[in-house]
């Protein structure tokens, strides 16, 4: 039997749900404040979503696209486009294929993201004073420098984060008036490649205290971006760019939608029933769960077709890793549960509630949340494998299941896949949402701690994860 939670009376939970909301509500006003004053159009152009975001005076304005990186969408560069809009640009955000909105599959890569720009900068030059700039992060830089180096006529290029600079030519040779700058925090190679774009006659800058994610909000890059933009066009800047307080509000509002679980979750959970039979004993959670990791790395390096069961690049991947593993912690459980239906319901409705209160802060500041067509179905793939993971894991630790010994399990599994990613096993680019990883993993881990005691439950506390998890995954990663 595992140890119930304790529940505080009813009373006491109220002032953590005002809290919570209130956090919620001071949170969500930062956001959408953010463009006040701006005019917003969202459009597609021949057929690649498009934010618009332009001055409210009369026009012309200089125009600039700005293209995002790899498993991000145009949502992710909004402080980069408020912060030039308000210094008078008409900037187009757009969604390349297989990212955000835009439901083209991602397909020959180089191609389609070249294809996908050059058909945003030429409908934006006839609605614009001369020639586009262009700005791109990390994946999208790589693409705004190789048209710029093709394309003369492109009259400023900022370059944040790009990958390698195998491709670009000798700066007399090269783009235009071309700025390339990385995060002091950032994997080495990106340090490499501002060294090497140096050597080529280029200007290069790194941004402090910032990472591959965090540098499209610090106010130096905003600044020096805009103000390189300017200057290549001999504009004078509007003014200091401010930094974008985007996301730190929506930190607020996460904090505030977390300090919110746990009274909700007393309120619906209002009888505990166990009804779980574990016949053997098993390694402690913390051994077991990484060593499924472990082996489910290894199958997947043996039968990779399995990864692409899910058609989503890098999701597919951790859909069949977590399945994989989850049938593994299952296996070693031989637990046998009889759920109430009345436990499976509030698994569901927290589940959803937790998913609703990741969707819609992403929505505002940082992911584009199109969960139609393929996008969807692969969603459903992922609740599923994301629901055995974290039933497998709930079983093998039900005993002594507590929120210390699951939230090692998770950053132990988190390391798992970083480990799996360095060794070239798993996809290089988890390496880059290691910062999440290491965030969402225990956090979702806690939710499911507070509903497996709460409610006697292993089924509950996992409904009550996967939804979150399945649609974070399907949201930030590509149409393959």
């Amino acid at each position: 039997m595992t140890i119930p939670e304790v529940r505080a009376p009813a009373t006491a939970r109220v002032p953590l749900a005002v809290l919570g909301m209130l956090l919620v509500g001071a949170g969500v006003g930062v956001v959408v404040s953010a463009d006040d004053g701006l005019v917003r159009d969202r459009l597609e152009v021949d057929g690649v979503p498009v934010t618009l975001l332009q001055p409210a005076s009369e026009g012309p304005f200089p125009g600039l696209v700005v293209a995002h990186g790899f498993a991000a969408s145009s949502t992710l560069m909004e402080g980069i486009g408020i912060a030039a809009a308000r210094d008078g640009w008409a900037v187009a955000l757009l969604d390349f294929s297989g990212h955000g909105a835009n439901q083209a599959p991602l397909g020959d890569e180089q191609d389609t993201l070249v294809d996908d720009l050059e058909a945003v900068r030429t409908w934006l030059a006839e609605r614009t004073e001369g020639e586009p700039a262009l700005l791109g992060h990390s994946m999208g830089a790589g693409v705004v420098t190789r048209v710029a180096a093709e394309d003369p006529s492109v009259p400023a290029t900022v370059a944040l984060s790009l990958p390698s600079a195998d491709d670009l030519p000798p700066a007399a040779d090269g783009p235009r008036s071309l700025l390339l700058l990385a995060g002091a925090l950032e994997p080495s190679r990106f340090g490499a490649t501002l060294a090497a774009a140096d050597d080529l006659g280029y200007t290069t800058g790194t941004i402090p205290a910032a990472e591959h994610i965090s540098i499209l909000f610090r106010a130096p890059t905003l600044e020096q971006s805009v103000g390189w933009l300017d200057a290549a066009l001999g504009r004078e800047p509007a003014g200091p760019a401010a930094g974008d307080w985007r996301m730190p509000a929506v930190g607020v509002v996460y904090l505030g939608s977390a300090l919110l679980f746990w009274p909700l979750s007393g309120w619906l959970v209002t009888s505990r029933t166990e009804r779980v039979r574990l016949p053997r004993r098993v390694l402690p959670v913390w051994v077991a769960g990484p060593v499924a990791g472990v082996a489910a790395g290894g199958v997947l390096a043996v039968v990779p077709a399995l990864g692409e069961v899910v058609p989503l690049v890098i999701g597919g991947y951790l859909a069949a890793f977590l399945a994989v593993a989850g049938l593994l912690l299952w296996a070693a459980a031989r637990a046998v549960e009889r759920p109430s239906l009345d436990a499976v319901g509030s698994g569901l409705v927290l589940g959803l509630y937790a998913a609703v209160a990741l969707a819609l802060p992403a929505q505002l500041a940082w992911a584009q949340v199109s969960l139609t067509g393929v996008r969807g179905l692969s969603a459903l793939g992922l609740v599923l494998a994301a629901f055995l993971y974290a039933w497998g894991e709930t079983l093998v630790a039900w005993r002594r299941i507590g929120y210390g010994r699951i939230v090692a399990s998770r950053l132990l599994l988190a390391g798992v896949l970083l480990g799996l990613a360095v060794t070239g096993v798993a996809p290089g680019f988890l390496l880059l949402l290691a910062p999440l990883m290491v965030v969402v993993l225990p956090w979702f881990g806690a939710y499911g701690v507070r509903v497996a005691r709460l409610s006697g439950s292993p089924l509950a506390a996992a409904l009550t994860q996967a939804l979150p998890l399945g649609v974070l995954v399907a949201i930030t990663t590509p149409l393959a």
